[in-house]
């Protein structure tokens, strides 16, 4: 006899339970052993990476590693746009669509697209408007 609908959201509701209570459960211990000992060493990061991320803790537990990291948000990262990338946010702007921005620069249409697709990417963004917004935002647009 097959379970319900009933039945399965209540045995996948069970299982959830549980499975948070093990995540609340092994948290505990990491705090426990944060507590009781002091912060460990750093992995080795690229300079840029240790600007982002700093390990405060370092641990075996069960026989599995664990690393408690403090990051800074994607969001509080400063971005850096090349001279060529900020000639094209600029032109991207102003309205202006890849062939014009193109013509201006003396480059393909196709090179503008993929400038602009490293900049999306920097920004971590997916549209024009939302790289404007954050370019406004963190006053990387020169007027």
């Amino acid at each position: 006899m097959k379970p319900s609908n009933k039945e399965r959201l209540i045995n996948v509701s069970d299982n959830e339970t549980k499975l948070a209570f093990e995540k609340q459960s092994l948290l505990k211990d990491l705090l426990t052993q944060i507590s009781d000992s002091t912060p460990c060493k750093l992995l080795k990061l690229t300079e840029q990476e240790q600007m982002l991320n700093e390990v405060i803790f370092e641990s075996d537990v069960d026989g599995v590693r664990y690393y408690l990291v403090r990051s800074i948000p994607k969001s509080q990262e400063k971005v850096s746009l090349s001279p060529r990338e900020q000639a094209i946010a600029q032109l991207v702007a102003q309205g202006l669509p890849n062939k014009l921005i193109g013509i201006r620069l003396h480059i393909s249409p196709w090179t503008v697209a993929t400038h602009i697709r490293r900049i999306f990417v920097k920004l971590g963004v997916t549209s024009r408007t939302a790289m404007i917004a954050q370019l406004l935002k963190g006053n990387l647009l020169q007027e």
